[in-house]
């Protein structure tokens, strides 16, 4: 998609990511929307994101050391996105982290104790490149509404965070509770889009055809 259409086109990069609500305060009263929770100890990483995104479609937060915890967990129902920087974490931080299936990039060395999911990337145009990609993400007709959710392909709008993840980190795997992934699995028939969750060999979760699962 491009700027014009609302997400910025770049270069893609195909990482695994999940839905989330906003932090609260983050978002205009009665709205929803998708936030990415910049951490760790690069003062100008959220700044140099939030100008390349399109804030229809994202919030980028700035997390103040020491309210980390407080951020994921507000959070429902776990952050869409963290992207961090530093080599030192607080380990309750990281714990924290690895309960969510929420996509984790971190910029330079990882600290230790990340999720082992998560993405290094030592090089800022890939940390954006991946926000953009899974923003401008489009499988069989679906693609990420503005605020949240997902744009069906006969017209209609789901919120559906497992199904907003699947889309958006599409073809990649997602790893997500059996039961989200249910619910996602539920909406594609009810929408008659023909594609299901199908679990891969690594205990992920892709959209495949019909015929496939």
């Amino acid at each position: 998609m491009s700027a014009a259409g609302g997400v910025p086109t770049i270069t893609a990069h195909g990482w695994v990511l999940a839905m989330v609500s906003p932090v609260p305060g983050t978002v205009a009263p009665g709205g929803r929307g998708r936030t990415v929770l910049v951490v760790g100890d690069d003062a100008e990483l959220a700044t140099a994101i939030r100008d390349r995104l399109d804030r229809a479609y994202v919030t980028v937060v700035e997390v103040p050391p020491g309210e980390e915890l407080v951020a994921i967990r507000g959070c429902r129902p776990w952050p869409w996105m963290v992207v961090g920087a530093g080599e030192h974490v607080d380990p309750s931080v990281l714990a924290e982290l690895g309960r969510s299936p929420a996509l984790l990039i971190w910029r330079g060395s990882s600290p230790p104790g990340l999720p082992a999911r998560a993405i290094a990337a030592d090089r800022f145009t890939v940390v954006v490149g991946t926000v953009a990609t899974a923003l401008g993400a489009e499988v069989a007709g679906m693609h990420l509404a503005i605020g949240s959710g997902v744009d069906m392909p006969d017209g209609s709008h789901v919120s559906n965070a497992c199904l907003e993840a699947l889309v958006a980190s599409h073809p990649r795997p997602l790893v997500a509770p059996s039961r989200l992934v249910r619910s996602a699995a539920r909406a594609l028939a009810a929408h008659a889009v023909p594609l299901r969750p199908r679990s891969t060999a690594d205990g992920g979760v892709v959209l495949a055809p019909v015929d496939e699962t």
